[in-house]
């Protein structure tokens, strides 16, 4: 369980850590959310700009797909899951030609409309992050994966609140 565990932070917490810190400093650094002083104001000021829809309008396109997916925990590991996915099929596509002349011989209004429905597929499979990642990873002991997301979530996110304000702070 303990070795299964650290693997679970390398593996899970990490980059759920990394996408939370970057959620998050982005939010606070372009004004999206107000005063924070830690990850709970962080958790009120996401949930308060997801029901305030002229604010959420305002917000940029990945912030906007964040509380689509539910802002929060949830809305990160979602947000992730989404990158990991359409990373991949953006991967197989470009692979699937032989080169810049098949693409084109190949680009149609088919094409086209099979990549919005992928792209929607995708959404839901990020909105289903946990039957994703249980399908996706080998997984013994589901509460240390959760475990070491929330611990990246709660990590990335307070040091995103602690950078932001030291950096407010040096400016005076």
């Amino acid at each position: 369980m303990i070795a299964e565990f650290f693997i679970a932070l390398l593996t899970a917490g990490l980059p759920v850590g990394a996408t939370a810190f970057a959620l998050t400093w982005w939010a606070l650094r372009n004004g999206y959310v107000g005063e924070v002083q830690g990850v709970r104001d962080i958790e009120r000021e996401v949930k308060r700009l997801a029901r305030d829809k002229e604010r959420r309008r305002r917000a940029d396109p990945v912030q906007r797909k964040w509380l689509k997916l539910g802002g929060g925990f949830y809305g990160v590991v979602a947000m992730l899951t989404l990158v990991v996915i359409e990373a991949g099929d953006l991967w197989n596509f470009l692979r699937s030609f032989d080169g810049l002349a098949a693409f084109f011989n190949r680009l149609s209004l088919d094409l086209l409309v099979g990549l919005l429905v992928e792209a929607i597929k995708n959404t839901f499979l990020a909105i289903a992050w946990p039957v994703y990642w249980m399908d996706s990873l080998e997984m013994h002991n589901l509460g240390a994966w959760l475990l070491a997301a929330w611990l990246g979530y709660w990590g990335g996110s307070a040091l995103a609140s602690r950078l932001f304000r030291k950096r407010l702070d040096d400016r005076g």
